[in-house]
């Protein structure tokens, strides 16, 4: 029987499942270093909306749903009617006074890829502060099929403002006297099988402990830190892992100046997912998502990078 490659999408696609992290701490009542202030439960509520419009887009141009992940199932429960929440164990101990607190409990997500029998081939792992505008990329699809696991290289982000050479050493710190090819990895995307998140976390506790011991050394404190340098020792040793932005899989915008050349939002319109890490307010206004969502978020982008520049514009002038 000759299967038609609607059908066969079909069936491949259902392989993967994508999720995300929201992980509650009442006691240390924060959850975001970038773009929610106010008190926890405000933050709680955004993120959760933000989850909530991810699920919405997900399931627009995907037909997938969004597994939300955390250590507090009933409290999130108390937030949102429309999420598919799991609660799951955390054993990591991560040092409360850490920027992005929560972002290091992903280290725990990764063991949990790894434990869970439900038969989903391809887990990926992506922030709440992400929203799905287009088709899923036949390159992805692809990856998938032939367990190709796949991250989202960030480099050309990081070195306008931190340099190459902090990168390198940053990540030097962890390689035995080895030179360091630089890359750094976004934390808002991670996709692999059980085999590879298997790797991923064995490379991670091996350098968890040196981490959390000298953290306020490196330029940057999170998940990325860990996660790159895991990814350069599994290319390193003959892993290939795939660049998701070199197809677009996903990409980050800031709707704020930035050090690195960033391109139009236009050029942006044909991804497949974006991440907004300055905009989870207006992520979590939207309600509807309809196919000019590409459209909208270009809008509110130029009216919002307009206004930063005219106030940008009357503070310099006022200090002359």
């Amino acid at each position: 029987m000759i299967i038609d490659l609607v059908e066969w999408l079909e069936l491949l696609m259902k392989k993967i499942r994508f999720y995300t992290l929201l992980y509650v701490d009442k006691s240390f009542r924060s959850l975001s270093k970038n773009g929610v202030r106010g008190n926890f439960e405000s933050q709680i509520e955004i993120h959760v909306k933000c989850c909530e419009a991810l699920n919405k887009s997900l399931a627009y141009f995907t037909s997938y749903d969004l597994v939300v992940l955390t250590n507090d199932k009933s409290f999130l429960e108390g937030y949102s009617s429309e999420l598919k929440i799991v609660e799951i164990c955390f054993s990591l101990n991560v040092p409360k006074e850490i920027d992005f607190y929560s972002a290091h409990f992903k280290f725990d997500v990764f063991k949990y890829f790894v434990s869970k029998e439900d038969g989903i081939d391809y887990n990926i792992l992506i922030d709440n502060d992400v929203l799905c505008i287009g088709d899923v990329p036949l390159n992805l699809i692809n990856c998938v099929e032939k367990n190709v696991p796949t991250f989202y290289d960030v480099t050309n982000m990081r070195f306008p403002a931190y340099t190459r050479e902090r990168l390198i050493a940053d990540k030097e710190f962890f390689l035995e006297n080895e030179r360091s090819i630089g890359i750094w990895a976004g934390g808002e995307f991670i996709g692999g099988d059980k085999k590879f998140f298997k790797q991923l976390s064995e490379r991670v506790k091996r350098d968890i402990d040196l981490y959390f011991n000298n953290y306020r050394h490196f330029h940057h404190q999170g998940d990325e830190v860990l996660l790159s340098v895991a990814i350069e020792r599994m290319l390193r040793s003959g892993i290939y892992v795939a660049d998701v932005n070199s197809f677009r899989g996903i990409s980050r915008f800031w709707s704020l100046p930035t050090l690195h050349f960033q391109n139009s939002w236009k050029t942006f319109r044909g991804n497949f997912l974006i991440h907004l890490p300055a905009d989870k307010f207006y992520i979590a206004t939207l309600e509807n998502i309809d196919s000019n969502l590409g459209k909208r978020l270009g809008a509110y982008f130029f009216w919002k990078l307009l206004i930063g520049r005219l106030k940008s514009l009357v503070r310099t002038r006022g200090k002359k």
